[in-house]
């Protein structure tokens, strides 16, 4: 286990310890990315998919924090090609959320600001036609680290039951590909909405 690994670890076991004396939600997001890779002029823009699930604790007043579990569709599009690189992850970010003013203050609205690391986790790396990039592992990272911004809001729908709406940027700070001569980090802006459910008001 290398030390990002174990950082990332220790960062799920501190939200869980906190969730455990703390008020927990959890629910299911999707949405979408925006995304492409960067230092690469033959690339652009594509589009893909987000859903998953998120644990979040959060607090009566202006502080929050929680674990997601995403299955994302990053990559890009190839320049002057009819084709595209589509890098399928498994992302896992731990978020730190800022609100602007607190649950019992706020009414049914709180609008929001999050921060924090995430890790992918490759699942396949295929282009348009279906056909493997990735033959034993040899062309891309199975593992890349990153950093997830972004802000939006939180709406009561009924009791303890809120709509979360975000808008993110993901900025990947280590290499997705295992090129000897530069570097293509993932680059994505995505937009997701999840419902959360309380789990817990201890």
């Amino acid at each position: 286990m290398n030390k990002k690994t174990g950082l990332f670890i220790v960062a799920i076991l501190l939200v869980a310890s906190l969730s455990k004396a703390q008020n927990l939600s959890f629910g299911p997001m999707a949405g979408v990315n925006f995304s492409n890779l960067s230092s690469n002029d033959n690339t652009s823009t594509k589009t893909g998919l987000a859903a998953g699930a998120f644990f979040n604790y959060s607090s009566k007043n202006w502080f929050g924090v929680g674990v997601q579990v995403l299955y994302n569709e990053l990559g890009a599009k190839v320049k002057n090609a009819d084709n595209s690189i589509n890098l399928n992850y498994l992302q896992v970010p731990v978020l730190f959320t800022y609100y602007f003013a607190g649950e019992n203050t706020a009414g049914s609205f709180r609008p929001k600001l999050f921060v924090g690391p995430h890790v992918n986790f490759l699942l396949n790396a295929k282009d348009k036609n279906g056909i493997d990039l990735n033959p034993n592992g040899q062309n891309f990272s199975s593992t890349d680290f990153g950093v997830t911004v972004g802000g939006g809001f939180n709406y009561a729908l009924a009791d303890q039951i809120w709509l979360n709406v975000d808008a993110r940027y993901g900025l990947g700070l280590t290499d997705a590909t295992k090129s000897t001569t530069s570097n293509s980090m993932n680059r994505n802006l995505g937009i997701n909405v999840g419902v959360s459910f309380p789990i817990g008001n201890l």
